[in-house]
């Protein structure tokens, strides 16, 4: 049978893991491994040792360890304490270990600052392990319903890694960046185990807008880039230059715009490769934008990764043929997901089966008018869903897009959209409902949830019919995870200001601190509710956040809970609110702390909406 080694580094000096928080060799990841596999619990059938770590370098770690110890890792569908709570209650669980705040559970960090360092010389290198074996239990994105958990064996994981090694020809020498967190799968996958499966480096930190991101990757003179649409559109604010040379580009998590990738090949010189599978099947196709400007076909075709076979079945459903499906699964796999195949041996995906409505007698894929929208200049990013409807029509479909240029009047965009769609579609299937959005709540991997969507869309009390585009557009396999860096990482408990009852708080995810020119910086996800109570009575169509409201709900009962020992607020200056904050929105709040004067910025998809100073009294002063 047989077997996959886990780490293909044969000198101990050579680099695994670079960034803020320290450069580690394969000699330390090894030492470090075995130290902390010597202190599991000792495996027993289906044992899993749950880890939840935003440092790469420690979930390598951890994750070696238990392997080493005879155990299967299990990685959380996000970093959120009920969450994690929940799967460290499984019988199965035998151990927790996190790099940050948790509660009743194992800092991995107090682990390794504890064993002595050994000899580099001579490491023990770890023993493949048999294809069978059950090494991980990852989780589907939730992007259609609950998380569900997948078991992958060695043959799945490790063997997925080299093929995504070799297909994509990772070297050694090379460092990949992710902005995905690292139990996703696919931050998984392509942020620590193909660059360990060529021999090369991961970095450790998770930046998020783009300038972290451009920083990050000149520090650690990054040659990959594993990221997702939405960070991707964040980075057009950059310009040539910014980032260092980077030799692949690769996102996932949701179907990638045209006008993105447009943006990045003029603006940056970035060739993006995009990535398709799921959860559960694993690494599927990809495709690369590199002629995206000379090639003006609707999209360019998805390569199957080697050993993946795609067929057509009736209605044109994708049939998987595929080494990285679990040893029981159906052969062919039917996935939900509608193909058409090529005379080259590519396919282009056409949404799923259940994405196929009738408009009052008239046959409609949901996922062909969303790509439409997509591939509109005019636009930045859209969903499309479908609801039914009273009366001969059946159903109809809402969309939900975000304009490419601010400050456009809704009514005159939606307008030009209607008419954009009409050369494509009959008027009927057009949507009814078009809403302008600043942005559409996606998670960190990408995916928008069936919730969300619906609750931006105000379809609360309306069934969906079928949503567009294929359910799981990445080998990701979570959301709502938290960023990671230097100091502190992980998830916080932490909630600001609601605003009154009935009112869901702000959702304050990952946190990140470091030392930069002399000032302590701050920087926490913020996910904003999209019932927050602040909305009511502000624009109803279109609702906003206000800017007394993001200042007293949300910043300064941040800079309380981070930096108690400033005094009482002074006063607010040079305060700018220069893009609307939307129900939905995904944040990242930046605090730059210097003595009692703090500069703090809200950004969104890398581009700073709100930004100001503050000025505190010092504590008994």
């Amino acid at each position: 049978m047989k077997s996959f080694v886990p780490l293909v580094h044969t000198d101990p000096v050579a680099p695994v893991a670079v960034g803020e928080a320290g450069a580690r060799t394969a000699g330390e990841l090894m030492r470090d491994a075995r130290a902390i596999a010597a202190r599991l619990p000792a495996p027993a059938p289906g044992s899993e040792v749950l880890v939840v770590c935003g440092d790469r370098y420690h979930l390598a770690v951890t994750t070696l360890a238990a392997w080493l110890r005879g155990h299967a890792v299990a990685l959380p569908p996000n970093a959120q304490p009920a969450a994690v709570r929940e799967l460290a209650g499984r019988p199965s669980v035998v151990a927790l270990l996190h790099d940050s705040d948790l509660a009743d559970a194992q800092d991995v960090r107090e682990w390794l600052s504890e064993h002595v360092s050994g000899d580099m010389a001579d490491p023990t290198w770890p023993e493949a392990l048999a294809a069978d074996r059950r090494l991980a239990v990852v989780y589907t994105s939730g992007s259609t319903g609950d998380h569900q958990p997948c078991a992958k064996t060695a043959a799945q994981l490790l063997g997925e890694a080299q093929a995504l090694a070799a297909t994509f020809a990772l070297r050694a020498g090379e460092v990949a960046l992710a902005t995905v967190p690292p139990y996703h799968l696919y931050g998984l996958l392509f942020g620590i185990l193909a660059p360990l499966a060529a021999g090369a480096a991961f970095a450790r930190e998770t930046p998020l807008h783009a300038e972290t991101v451009a920083r990050a990757a000149r520090q650690v003179a990054a040659t990959v880039l594993v990221s997702t649409p939405a960070h991707l559109r964040g980075l057009t604010v950059l310009t040539r230059g910014d980032l260092p040379p980077l030799s692949r580009v690769f996102s996932s998590g949701a179907p990638l715009p045209r006008a993105t990738a447009d943006e990045l090949l003029t603006k940056l010189g970035l060739q993006v490769t995009e990535v398709y599978g799921s959860s559960e099947t694993g690494g599927i196709g990809w495709r690369r934008h590199e002629d995206v400007l000379r090639d003006m076909s609707p999209e360019p075709a998805w390569t199957p990764l080697p050993g993946v076979t795609v067929e057509v079945a009736a209605e044109g459903r994708l049939l998987l043929r595929s080494p990285f499906l679990a040893p029981d699964a159906p052969v062919p796999y039917p996935c939900e997901d509608r193909v058409e195949v090529d005379a080259r041996g590519g396919f282009h995906l056409r949404g799923r089966l259940d994405g196929v409505v009738k408009i009052a007698g008239k046959r409609v894929a949901v996922a062909e008018v969303e790509q439409r929208l997509l591939a509109l200049p005019a636009v930045a990013d859209a969903a499309v869903v479908a609801v039914e409807s009273p009366g001969a029509r059946g159903h109809e479909l809402v969309a939900a897009v975000v304009a490419r240029e601010g400050g456009r009047d809704a009514g005159e965009l939606v307008a030009e959209l209607r008419r954009a769609l009409l050369p494509w579609f009959d008027q009927v299937v057009v949507p009814r409902r078009i809403k302008v959005v600043p942005a559409l709540p996606r998670e960190p991997s990408g995916k928008l949830t069936r919730r969300k969507l619906h609750a931006l869309l105000g379809l609360a009390g309306e069934e969906e019919v079928a949503a567009g585009g294929p359910r799981d557009m990445s080998v990701s396999s979570a959301t709502d995870a938290p960023s990671a860096g230097s100091g502190l990482s992980g998830s916080r408990d932490m909630s600001a200001g609601t605003g009154g009852p009935g009112a869901s708080a702000f959702a304050l995810r990952g946190h990140t601190l470091r030392e930069e020119g002399g000032s302590s910086v701050h920087e926490v996800e913020v996910g904003v509710p999209v019932d927050l109570a602040f909305f009511r009575g502000h624009f109803d169509a279109l609702p906003v956040l206000p800017g007394v409201a993001q200042l007293t709900a949300l910043v300064v009962p941040q800079v309380a809970a981070l930096r108690p020992e400033l005094g009482p607020l002074r006063r607010a200056t040079r305060l700018k609110f220069t893009r609307p904050i939307a129900p939905g929105d995904a944040l990242v709040l930046r605090l730059e702390v210097r003595g009692t004067s703090v500069r703090f910025s809200l950004a969104r998809a890398g581009e700073v909406v709100t930004a100001g100073a503050l000025e505190y009294e010092a504590r008994g002063g």
